[in-house]
């Protein structure tokens, strides 16, 4: 694998699923591997965890604090979250060919905030973080809804927004994928089954994201 040589361009690798799908372990596993063989990647998530917009969302998905905002309201909050950090803390990174890995990207948004709008509202709404930057690879732990609440359950203290709409978000990520590949948009989609044990998982993911890496 070619390590020496910086590219012109830094690579944008998003990881999405459901909550409860390990998305995160795996995020983790893999950012752990590439820094393992000296490829250093910058690690974002969504919401962002440093303008204002994106600390008021963390709070704001959280079922226990008795505040809810209109679908609407919270689409455009979650797009002018996207945009403000893709333009700041992101695109700037890979412009200088440094790699960003994030939790969560454009896609939750089609599949979360698609529970209330169509493809095209919410591809409105995030036009301008889509033309500015979208992933190179997106890599979609695919958990089934059961097994995602099944751990939400044992492994959480509360819920989150969604948390309960798993099968409905599901379908709107591959209606999403699909809405992309018909668009050739640039969208390279890596599904992987999260029901597996988890380095089993990360070893799947890592086959993939190091033959990225290596072209």
């Amino acid at each position: 694998m070619k390590k020496d040589i910086k590219p012109e361009k830094g690579r944008f690798i998003a990881f999405e699923g459901l909550d409860g799908s390990g998305k995160t372990t795996q995020f983790n596993a893999i950012s752990g591997k590439l820094a393992a063989i000296q490829i250093k990647c910058k690690e974002e998530k969504e919401p962002s965890n440093r303008n204002p917009v994106g600390l008021m969302l963390r709070d704001i998905v959280k079922t226990t604090h008795g505040f809810s905002l209109s679908p609407l309201s919270l689409a455009k909050l979650f797009a002018i979250d996207r945009y403000e950090h893709v333009k700041n803390d992101i695109r700037p990174y890979i412009d200088m060919g440094e790699h960003v890995l994030i939790d969560r990207y454009v896609f939750s948004s089609f599949a979360y905030q698609g529970l209330a709008f169509s493809f095209e509202e919410i591809y409105a709404l995030n036009r301008d973080a889509i033309e500015l930057l979208m992933p190179d690879l997106t890599v979609f732990i695919d958990t089934t809804p059961e097994e995602c609440l099944h751990r939400i359950n044992n492994n959480r203290d509360g819920k989150e927004l969604f948390d309960s709409k798993g099968a409905a978000v599901r379908e709107k990520f591959f209606s999403a994928f699909d809405a992309f590949d018909k668009m050739k948009n640039r969208a390279r989609v890596l599904v992987v089954d999260g029901n597996q044990p988890a380095d089993v998982v990360t070893e799947e993911i890592w086959r993939a994201v190091e033959l990225f890496f290596a072209h």
